[in-house]
């Protein structure tokens, strides 16, 4: 029996706390010009972070550099520490989620200061020492969706829905893509959004759902921010009897492609990040930094999104990722 790509994603987490003891890491070409590049996590608790992971591991492999691959878990004095470790073994360079675009800043500008390049992606920093990023616009990720679901709602509910977001307002990343989705919503006087509430992970994602569902039993459209949250607001829809609430949001994985495939599925549409191509990217360009002192300042990877009209996409989109089901 294959397992869950959730699974796959717990394996994953479980080779980043050994790896902080240096245990995992990629293979080097030349011992003599080693390059040792700290790549840092947000956190390690969604799906997408595997697909991060792989990404990171094949560019160390491809560049002959040692990649060792840490999380902060969330938690900002741990990120601190973390980066402060890396600096007392004088890495050759920096990859790195930041966990707060404020209060990531002091660990980072002291990184910079050591002289590491650090380049960061996913997420930024609120530094002039912050030069490198890699990552998406997150402001079109959660436009993406919200201009399918108006076009869903003009179409289909005749211009009128009212519309649940579970959100966020801790991560400036997930506070852009709301923005996204609201500013879409609001080129439809029809549109009542009847709750938003904060929701990161899957447990916490099912709960809100679950709370927002009774508190208001006529939404007929969920919006999710992140991959936690749309996971955990899909559970909770699956579990409603005779459910008609539709679902939208962002960050594809392999459990909600299949949900899309579903007979009947509710799951309309998720406008996802290419995480593999973000994690390869990150250490690619944190290698040119230490090698040869230049890279890219800025890479946007592409946006796609994936409705539930398009099975054949969805069905690529599985077949691309059948390395990651062990």
């Amino acid at each position: 029996m294959k397992k869950s790509y959730a699974k796959a994603a717990f394996s994953a987490a479980v080779l980043l706390l050994a790896s902080a003891s240096g245990v995992f890491a990629a293979g080097s070409k030349d011992s003599a010009k080693k390059v040792e590049i700290g790549a840092v996590l947000l956190d390690t608790k969604h799906e997408w972070f595997a697909e991060v992971i792989e990404g990171m591991k094949k560019a160390g492999a491809d560049l002959g550099a040692q990649v060792k691959i840490l999380s902060s878990d969330s938690d900002v004095a741990k990120e601190s520490s973390t980066i402060d470790n890396l600096i007392a073994q004088q890495v050759s360079a920096i990859s790195i989620s930041p966990q707060s675009d404020q209060a990531s800043v002091p660990a980072f500008e002291r990184a910079v200061k050591a002289g590491i390049p650090v380049v960061t992606w996913n997420s930024k920093v609120n530094s002039a020492q912050s030069k490198y990023f890699v990552g998406v616009n997150n402001y079109d990720l959660g436009k993406g969706t919200g201009a399918f679901a108006v076009d869903y709602i003009k179409n289909k509910m005749g211009g009128k829905a009212k519309v649940a977001v579970l959100g966020t307002s801790k991560y400036s990343v997930g506070i852009d893509r709301v923005k996204g989705f609201m500013d879409q919503m609001k080129a439809l006087p029809g549109v009542e959004i009847v709750a938003q509430q904060d929701a990161e992970y899957k447990e916490l994602g099912l709960s809100v759902t679950e709370s927002i569902l009774e508190a208001h039993p006529d939404t007929q459209i969920v919006w999710c921010w992140n991959q936690g949250a749309l996971l955990g607001s899909l559970a909770a829809l699956k579990a409603k009897p005779n459910n008609k609430v539709l679902l939208m949001g962002t960050d594809m994985s392999i459990d909600l492609a299949r949900a899309m495939l579903e007979p009947n599925s509710f799951l309309l549409a998720v406008t996802t990040q290419q995480p593999f191509e973000i994690g390869y990217t990150s250490i690619k360009n944190a290698y040119e930094l230490a090698t040869a002192g230049k890279t890219q300042t800025e890479v946007l990877v592409p946006l796609k999104t994936y409705t539930l009209t398009n099975a054949s996409e969805i069905q690529k989109y599985l077949d691309d990722r059948k390395n990651l089901i062990k």
